[in-house]
């Protein structure tokens, strides 16, 4: 009987810490929480899995690492959003993940098998096809030499090429953050739910949830976590703020020039010479005019054929690719995780963008139990605790809001971790990973307990420039914090409740 009492307590025992475990092989996100009471690993939770340019060499020892620590149970498995940058490592290594057993998997309502949900997912595929159909065809004309012939005659016919190859190199990497292969189940628009059985990670045994903004995950409806409170955020139930990727004034000011990965030309000019070569912008401003896609995407998806690819798709392929890009990273699932007794909350947005973000104060409410009595809070309540927030989107300037998010970052205790590596990136979204505005404020704000997946000393550069100050003791502090971890495929730290 006394046995039995012990164990029970046991297994009662309330989380009192987590460790947050980063993998760094390249730009995006994959972790392993590991929440914890005392020294006994309760849960073991996974936030995604993807790089950008990544392949199975990439992901074969994170996996390793990650059955090492959990023996192959995954408790919870969280999908944030469909970006290859996420969950690629699932599809490049489903033969390794077949081996693993998943009990639950979260995704957002927008997996969901609803109307609204089906429709979502109905349009953001038309876009996607329409997006790989231009690229491959676009990339066709640069093979057989298309534009060299038509600008043959042109005043600086090279550099005329050069833009437009340059405009459909950043069409494409736009694209690869898309899956474009996957399968589509018995001819319906799949939804995460079905690729991931694909991917072998959904089995039988296999629970799935789709979490809706304002649920509130606790004791009976959360065993894998005692003690703890998981708020749903986002994405909105409102659509139309799905669009929304910035609005002036509540996000950080873009960087005045592309970061570089050689730290001696951090600053260079993007312009040089007689030649383009510029990562500054994805497309040039003059080929985001916007108003022409839906018909574009209506033409396209309907299997017609082209009339021509000249000028007039360029005006409308770049405004595409950038808003369904904007409007995918804002379908992501956004998790805070609380302690029940200390309130201390760990933020995950995935790549929520500002629209998202914005969503967040748009009227949810959740009542939880502070010191035996209820208490109504919030989104700026839940900020205001946070201690440990993994930075949405890269480092990117859109990809965490300001006056509605990290300036609402108070805690004293704050600790913040980037999935950003340089030696995996597309050379497009160094126009604004990292943002050096928003960076310095985090370094500041975490007095350095700020962890990058990637080289430090190729990122730094592109975050001290002339309009931020980095404080040395803080930056000693961060390089402290970092080195340990230069030999290692992961960055860790623990989270005390």
């Amino acid at each position: 009987m006394a046995k039995a009492t012990k164990a029970a307590k046991k297994t009662t025992a309330k989380i009192n810490k987590v460790r947050v475990r980063m993998y760094r092989a390249g730009t995006g996100d994959c972790f392993l929480l590991q929440f914890k009471a005392g020294n006994t690993v309760k849960c073991n939770m996974m936030i995604d899995c993807g790089c950008i340019l990544g392949g199975k060499k990439e992901f074969e020892p994170w996996i390793k690492d990650i059955k090492k620590e959990t023996k192959g149970i995954i408790d919870i498995l969280v999908v944030t959003h469909e970006h290859a940058d996420h969950i690629n490592g699932f599809k490049s290594c489903s033969a390794l993940y077949d081996a693993f057993t998943f009990k639950k998997v979260w995704f957002a309502w927008t997996e969901d098998d609803d109307d609204t949900a089906n429709d979502l997912r109905r349009n953001h595929s038309s876009l996607k096809m329409a997006l790989q159909v231009a690229t491959t065809q676009l990339n066709g004309l640069v093979t057989d030499k298309y534009y060299d012939s038509i600008f043959a005659d042109e005043f600086q016919s090279a550099l005329m090429v050069e833009a437009k190859e340059h405009f459909i190199n950043s069409l494409s990497q736009l694209n690869s953050l898309n899956l474009n292969d996957l399968p589509a189940a018995s001819g319906n628009v799949p939804s995460m739910v079905e690729l991931f059985r694909e991917f072998k990670v959904i089995k039988d045994h296999t629970e799935v949830e789709c979490l809706s903004p304002g649920d509130l995950l606790k004791g009976p409806t959360l065993p894998e976590l005692p003690g703890m409170r998981v708020f749903v955020l986002g994405p909105p139930k409102d659509t139309s703020l799905l669009d929304l990727t910035e609005e002036e004034g509540e996000n950080f000011e873009k960087r005045e020039h592309a970061s570089s990965r050689d730290i001696a030309f951090a600053f260079a000019a993007a312009v040089t010479g007689n030649t383009i070569g510029t990562d500054f912008l994805p497309f040039e401003a003059e080929y985001e005019l916007g108003n022409e896609s839906p018909g574009v995407k209506k033409e396209y998806e309907q299997g017609n054929d082209w009339r021509k690819i000249d000028m007039d798709w360029l005006f409308t392929a770049g405004s595409l690719a950038l808003r369904y890009e904007g409007s995918i990273n804002n379908t992501s699932l956004a998790l805070a995780f609380q302690f029940e007794e200390s309130e201390r909350v760990l933020l995950f947005p995935g790549d929520a963008e500002f629209g998202n973000w914005k969503s967040w104060h748009d009227g949810l409410e959740w009542t939880v139990k502070v010191d035996g009595k209820n208490k109504k809070v919030d989104a700026t309540y839940l900020l205001n605790n946070t201690v440990f927030y993994k930075i949405g989107h890269h480092c990117s300037h859109n990809g965490s809001a300001a006056r509605l998010g990290v300036d609402l970052m108070t805690h004293e205790d704050l600790a913040a971790m980037a999935p950003l590596n340089f030696n995996k990136i597309q050379t497009g979204w160094l126009n604004t990973m990292p943002n050096d505005l928003l960076c310095a404020k985090l370094i500041a704000k975490t007095k350095g307990k700020f962890f990058f997946s990637g080289d430090r000393d190729q990122i730094m550069p592109n975050i001290k420039t002339d309009r931020v100050t980095v404080k040395k003791t803080h930056e000693a502090t961060l390089n402290d914090l970092n080195k340990k971890f230069d030999d290692q495929v992961f960055i860790d730290c623990e989270v005390e409740g």
